[in-house]
């Protein structure tokens, strides 16, 4: 039952209570980094703008990225508070805590996108017709075998 709990959990956080904003913010990407180099005089020195257009369209990127963050961190509040849901008679507080605590990376940085591509040599799988169906999937059993394990090292 235990089992069953952590799986519904995990259906409701990442796919109920995960509204259009989470979904399209939640990986927002690092902006790069600052289009412009560094000019030096006799008093110190400025870093200076390649463009206006440049200067403003990497803020935007930062502001984005940032967001991005926010919209991480209140999904795996809510994806946690769902798994806390259907496993609170027996999961203990650090389960939650490590629950949030993998969610996060595994989210934010596209973590099962990256092993495909770079670990498990499967970037034709994760870029061809498969996708986004194949990322989706290997990133469900990355967080399933999260809460397994955790469902292991709580086991009542």
């Amino acid at each position: 039952m235990e089992s069953l709990g952590l799986i519904v959990g995990h259906l409701l956080g990442d796919y109920i209570l995960q509204n259009d904003w989470q979904a399209k913010n939640k990986a927002n990407p690092f902006a790069g980094h600052y289009p412009g180099r560094w000019l030096s005089d006799e008093g110190g020195g400025a870093y200076y703008p390649d463009s206006q257009e440049a200067a403003d369209a990497w803020q935007s990127k930062r502001v984005a990225r940032n967001f991005g963050h926010v919209a991480c961190l209140v999904h795996c509040l809510l994806y946690t508070l769902a798994v806390w849901a259907c496993s609170f008679w027996w999961m203990p507080w650090w389960g939650l805590a490590l629950c949030f605590a993998a969610h996060f990376p595994i989210d934010r940085f596209r973590l099962a996108r990256l092993w495909m591509i770079h670990v498990a040599g499967q970037k034709d799988f994760a870029t061809g017709p498969l996708s986004p169906w194949s990322i989706i999937v290997v990133d469900n059993t990355f967080h399933l075998l999260t809460l397994f394990l955790i469902g292991l090292a709580a086991r009542p």
